[in-house]
């Protein structure tokens, strides 16, 4: 029986199953579902993560084993790029949308007035405040318990104990992580005994789009999954060779996939 949650208004929904995706497991979630189970993440007693994951993550994640056993350590991976719906949908998930990590952001914030709690990790002082002014709008009863934008360089022992420090005393609900590449993930595993609690959200570039200091593709681009195209366009030569080493990886992992399966199944 599905339950309404009348305080939010969405529907209580049962954790949603999870398929393999080039050997990482990702949720066949809608925004709805993910957001329900990020709720439930939030209030467990040791600190969660989830990860919005794309083609880069799921490529890097089955190309290097040491980065795949980070990914494995995440409570919740969902489908952030249309070709990981693609290719859950061709397992029978069903999906009709992927779970952006920014669109995600945006879901969460609407429907966490307080006394739900956030944390801002990443970017830029001069983003920060771009970004509570438009989560202000979104949800104008927000409560944003702390910011953060750690230096640009690698951080030391001391630097990792005053973000712990400060994210901690905050008490924070959900902490939203915002650092380049993978570094992203690697650093949220990688420093989870030093966290009380809270669920960390490895959202990527979410707060340079949610801010509006960059654009989002459009609409009809993202539905394509297109995405990958509209950035590259718009810096190619920072972006280029990455989306041509994990793009391209990630489609010679999935087409040696299907090989496998078509001759696995004509073996038998």
């Amino acid at each position: 029986m599905t339950v309404i949650n009348s305080e939010i208004g969405f529907e209580d929904l049962a954790p949603p199953p999870s398929m393999d995706v080039l050997g990482t497991r990702v949720a066949c979630a809608t925004y709805d579902s993910a957001f329900e189970n990020v709720k439930t993440l939030a209030k467990k007693s040791r600190p969660t993560a989830v990860c919005p994951a794309n083609t880069h993550i799921i490529a890097e994640a089955r190309h290097n084993p040491a980065f795949g056993e980070v990914i494995a350590k995440f409570d919740m991976v969902l489908p952030d790029g249309m070709p990981i719906v693609w290719t859950l949908n061709m397992l029978g998930a069903g999906l009709s949308d992927r779970v952006y990590g920014p669109y995600l952001m945006q879901h969460v914030i609407r429907n966490t007035p307080r006394p739900w709690r956030h944390f801002l990790f990443g970017d830029t002082e001069e983003c920060l405040v771009d970004l509570q002014r438009v989560l202000r709008r979104l949800q104008p009863d927000i409560d944003v318990v702390g910011s953060l934008s750690p230096p640009f360089r690698s951080w030391s022992e001391a630097d990792e104990k005053g973000f712990a420090e400060t994210i901690n005393a905050a008490r924070p609900d959900f902490v939203w992580v915002a650092l380049p590449g993978v570094r992203m993930e690697q650093w949220i595993i990688s420093n989870q005994a030093r966290y009380k609690g809270g669920v960390f959200l490895a959202v990527g570039d979410a707060f340079t789009l949610l801010s509006g200091r960059r654009k989002f593709a459009p609409k009809w681009m993202q539905r394509f999954g297109l995405t990958w195209l509209y950035r590259l366009c718009s810096d190619p030569r920072r972006l280029g060779p990455r989306y041509l080493r994990y793009n391209s990886l990630f489609a010679l992992y999935a087409i040696s996939a299907m090989l496998k399966d078509m001759l696995g199944w004509k073996q038998s």
